[in-house]
């Protein structure tokens, strides 16, 4: 299957493509690395629209639960429901009352990764961000990953028979994930793009086209800064923010005043932007080589 995410905004690589096709084929989860902004969550989200397949989405954290992402019990409701019964006529709440019926799906709030899995509706169910969870976190996963399967002690064991399924991981390496994990998934490491895999980024997102001199200017900028000591290195995201800011300013060209007014853009803590204060003529003239 050949999948077109070029035509749902995201400029791919052949590196990319074939291990979407791979994880397609092998039903197999894809863990993507890489640095902060470099487009690993849009991969998820641009092969969801290219397949008009639904997106399910976990949002890491530190200190996530197994409820969080599974599901939980309302216990309100069941509460609530205990207590309608105990009004009933004829029907008095003894302590050798059966309420099992409290411990089913109907009272069962449902998240994500078991929307995700029980669904007969293609999927890609994206995780995002696994290294900012915990080790016991990344642990439940592996039975989910591997098996295919999630267990819920008062519901059961349900098993991901839908084959129209792909799981995608993404981590900024903040912290180191096991072997177990990784050995179930596929691999991909996404970096920062090429220079001129940067313009074609611009030119779909915004208004410039590809031979435009201030999409030229804007990437050389954006790609020198990459390589600086910066806190937090330009993403993708604020470099196409920071482009579209500049065409509604009505700017075709970067100056030293534009340039220092409009990095705050680009550049999100004062120390970086302390930084390169008296760099801004070399970015100037680097943006025009």
């Amino acid at each position: 299957m050949d999948i077109d995410l070029a035509s749902h905004s995201y400029i791919s690589t052949p590196e990319i493509n074939i291990t979407i096709k791979l994880a397609l084929q092998l039903n197999r989860p894809i863990l993507i690395e890489g640095p902060a902004g470099t487009g690993k969550t849009s991969i998820a989200i641009s092969l969801a629209n290219a397949l008009n397949w639904e997106l399910y989405r976990i949002q890491c954290y530190e200190g996530i639960t197994v409820e969080s992402v599974i599901g939980e019990f309302d216990y309100r409701r069941q509460l609530l429901h205990i207590e309608l019964e105990r009004q009933k006529p004829h029907n008095p709440l003894h302590a050798d009352m059966n309420l099992e019926n409290i411990f089913s799906r109907d009272f069962f709030i449902e998240r994500p990764l078991f929307l995700s899995f029980i669904s007969d509706q293609a999927n890609v169910l994206l995780i995002d961000e696994i290294d900012k969870s915990d080790e016991e976190f990344e642990a439940f996963l592996l039975e989910a990953l591997g098996e295919r399967q999630i267990s819920i002690p008062e519901l059961g064991t349900f098993k991901a028979d839908n084959q129209d399924q792909v799981v995608i991981l993404t981590s900024n390496s903040s912290r180191d994930l096991s072997e177990p994990l990784r050995r179930r998934c596929l691999y991909l490491y996404v970096d920062f793009p090429t220079l001129e895999r940067e313009k074609e980024i611009l030119a779909v997102h915004t208004e410039l086209p590809l031979d435009s001199p201030l999409l030229k200017s804007v990437t050389k900028i954006v790609h020198h800064l990459r390589s600086l000591d910066l806190r937090k290195v330009p993403s993708i995201a604020e470099t196409i923010d920071w482009a579209n800011s500049l065409i509604h300013l009505g700017k075709t060209q970067i100056d030293t005043e534009t340039l220092k007014d409009t990095l705050p853009v680009l550049l999100k803590y004062q120390e970086d932007l302390l930084l390169i204060k008296n760099k801004h003529s070399e970015l100037i003239r680097l943006s025009t080589m």
